[in-house]
């Protein structure tokens, strides 16, 4: 398999946020059993019946760990073929931010707006700011509504977004026109006349199959990918201002005219991520925020407040092990031709290599003065009998270290994974 030449940025914006809206920890079609919350094990239906959501969330079970969507209920397994299962784009968080968790049967009950603004709350996350539900739905009074619908609790939300706007916008002085809470809503001194601007409900995307229990009942499990998004708004360019929070106010950062605030909804993530990828610690991007090009993938409320779910940034962690990430691989047997192409984050005082079928090959670092880490581009041709290749390992070695000290990196991969 080849992927197409990107920019290493570029590629892993790209990866990422089809990562956070699409994926999960679903198991892959061919999946044959699941299991749900109260221990029934379930088989796919033959011959297979495929469905396929996008589309504003209706409704809620938390007893049947369902989700209503464009007209049809899908269910959140416990497992899929023994593999714990998690709807993608959620996140549980601890105390550092960092995300130890995302939400499924377990926990299912996490999705409520109740909870989001209440019992789930935390120090860095307090609380969410927009329902799972459209406004005008959550806020119905009507017999008719659905049980889950909460105008109290869609208040709550309102208060929540108007209370981190006030906040927040004296904070970037410099940037913000003395005009921009009117922008966003806060129109006048006086409560009463606030207005929360209209939102759609929380998308549910999902695939998989139809699948039976021992008495024949049908579920459709999302086998192949489940995922909910309260938007899908992404925001790229240079901070112009930043405020690290503190005392319940959250961190928040300016690109240009648009306000960004760390995501509040104890429901979805608010990571920073680094050079390669991988999560770092908020604080390394605060301190450095000013004049950094990044990505943001969060969501809006109005039109000039982005509450981010991921801050992608070029930063690397000094704490954390040198990464080495390949990001495309071409195996052709028919010319017995082998290219890898990735990024390093800290390639400073080591050296990479490759080894295969029993042989090691030297693989040049490209420095990156912007970022600091380098890019490599290694390629083989005609040395290596590439059919009989089941697998890469590569390695970095701190140049000149004694001999016996540990490598700075090592991984094995898998052809069949990386190229299938």
């Amino acid at each position: 398999m080849q992927i197409s030449a990107m920019q290493p940025h570029v590629l892993r914006s790209a990866l990422l946020h089809s990562t956070i809206l699409l994926g999960g920890l679903a198991a892959p079609a061919w999946a044959q059993s699941a299991t749900l919350a109260d221990g029934r094990v379930l088989t796919i239906k033959q011959p297979l019946e495929l469905f396929i959501t996008e589309g504003p969330i209706w409704d809620i079970n938390t007893a049947a760990r369902t989700v209503t969507v464009t007209g049809k209920t899908v269910t959140i397994p416990a497992t899929v073929n023994g593999a714990e299962f998690r709807i993608g784009g959620t996140a549980v968080t601890d105390a550092n931010g960092q995300t130890v968790d995302a939400i499924g049967a377990h926990n299912f009950d996490r999705l409520l707006d109740e909870n989001a603004v209440g019992r789930d709350v935390t120090p860095l996350q307090s609380g969410a700011v927009r329902s799972l539900f459209s406004t005008m739905e959550n806020l119905r009074q009507d017999a008719l509504r659905p049980t889950t619908r909460n105008a109290a609790i869609q208040q709550v939300m309102q208060a929540n977004y108007f209370a981190t706007a006030r906040d927040l916008i004296p904070l970037h002085p410099t940037v913000l026109a003395p005009t921009f809470g009117s922008v966003v809503g806060l129109l006048g001194e006086e409560s009463t006349g606030w207005v929360y601007p209209a939102t759609s409900g929380g998308t549910f995307k999902s695939a998989g199959h139809v699948y039976l229990d021992a008495a024949g009942n049908s579920f459709l499990i999302p086998d192949d990918e489940a995922g909910i998004e309260l938007a899908e708004n992404v925001a790229g360019g240079f901070v112009t201002s930043v405020h690290p929070g503190g005392n319940g106010v959250p961190p928040s950062f300016t690109m240009g005219n648009l306000l960004v605030v760390y995501n509040q909804d104890p429901r979805f993530p608010a990571s920073t991520l680094g050079l390669v990828g991988s999560e770092i610690p908020r604080n390394i991007f605060l301190q450095q925020a000013v004049g950094q090009e990044i990505t943001v993938v969060g969501y809006m409320v109005s039109e000039h407040v982005l509450f981010a779910n991921e801050v992608e940034t070029t930063l690397v962690d000094p704490t954390a092990p040198i990464a080495v990430v390949p990001q495309q691989w071409l195996f052709k047997n028919s010319g017995n031709e082998i290219r890898i192409r990735g990024i390093v984050d800290r390639p400073q005082g080591i050296a990479l290599s490759a080894r295969i079928l029993n042989q090691t090959f030297p693989i040049t670092l490209v420095a990156d003065p912007l970022t600091g880490g380098a890019t490599f581009d290694f390629r083989s041709k005609g040395q290596l009998n590439v059919a009989l290749v089941t697998q890469v390992t590569l390695e970095a070695r701190y140049v000149g270290a004694p001999v016996g000290t540990p490598l700075a990196f090592q991984q094995t991969y898998l052809r069949s994974v990386v190229a299938p």
